[in-house]
């Protein structure tokens, strides 16, 4: 398997294990849209590099570089060339679409899609529809698609996870997790990673399908891992974030959260502020008895 470029994210993870399992060689052609991508040029220069460096051929060129007289429809006739002279089978792979914002590009898309030749399939992923006219393509039962839906776990699948990780659980407690999951696979593994260790997975899976919804989608290992990111990104506007986070527990009667978070944020004086007037309040509102 030959690859342009590699993929992230949890479409691209599907994808190249999708990729992996293929039962012949193949070549893959892969390009993943910048965040935000709005120079349509820029987009099909990468795009023309991934085919290129995943041809098997030898001494390809590479892509022209970036002009201000950009020609849409002289690239896309580049396009279609390149590909028309692919020998065998190629997969052209498009990840994260949707952050392609440039108002010509989807008609562009769908003329290279609807244009292309020979034993050149076409992938693509986004997380919402675009504005592809691929009517034709589905008419003709040239495409197939994958929706959210088709993505969830059942509850068989959900059964089947659970066993894996060693986990014993009901048939209603597989469905009430399943349920409340919404069959989200990332979610259904953190739970799972919880419930190997659980005293009582019944109750665990009871409470957490309880009022507080976001418990399968906010794990601990989660939240190391994002303040983790924060601390690497944004290392400076971490002792802000913190005060924020100490007025909103103020606020809402979290005192010892509070506390943390101004010392946290570095405001030792607060932190003891904080401190006296919570040490204070118990002991103003503690009966006479000291009970």
């Amino acid at each position: 398997m030959r690859c342009g470029q590699g993929w992230t994210g949890p479409l691209g993870s599907l994808l190249r294990a999708w990729a992996e399992r293929l039962s012949q060689p193949q070549r893959i052609a892969v390009t993943q849209v910048r965040r935000g991508q709005h120079d349509a040029q820029q987009f099909w220069l990468a795009l023309l590099g991934a085919v290129r460096r995943a041809s098997a051929a030898t001494g390809r060129a590479e892509p022209p570089a970036a002009s201000p007289d950009f020609n849409a429809r002289a690239m896309l006739h580049r396009m279609l060339s390149e590909l028309a002279g692919q020998r065998g089978r190629l997969i052209l792979v498009i990840d994260d679409l949707h952050e392609l914002t440039s108002p010509d590009a989807p008609a562009q898309l769908t003329r290279l899609l609807s244009g292309r030749a020979g034993e050149v399939h076409a992938v693509l992923a986004t997380r919402r529809d675009l504005r592809l006219r691929l009517h034709r393509l589905r008419l003709a039962g040239e495409l197939a698609e994958i929706r959210a839906a088709d993505l969830r776990f059942d509850q068989r699948e959900a059964r089947e996870l659970l066993d894996a990780s060693g986990v014993a659980l009901s048939e209603a407690g597989v469905a009430l997790l399943q349920q409340r999951t919404e069959g989200w696979a990332a979610g259904l593994r953190l739970a799972a990673i919880s419930l190997a260790d659980h005293p009582d997975p019944e109750r665990f899976v009871a409470e957490f399908s309880g009022s507080d919804r976001t418990g399968f989608r906010y794990h601990h290992l989660f939240g190391d891992l994002l303040r983790l990111e924060l601390r690497r990104a944004l290392p400076a506007e971490v002792p802000a974030l913190h005060r924020r986070a100490a007025d909103w527990s103020i606020q809402h009667g979290q005192v010892v959260d509070a506390i943390w978070h101004t010392q946290a944020a570095g405001d030792w004086p607060g932190a003891a502020r904080l401190l006296a007037d919570y040490s204070f309040s118990q002991a103003a509102t503690a009966h006479p008895d000291g009970h």
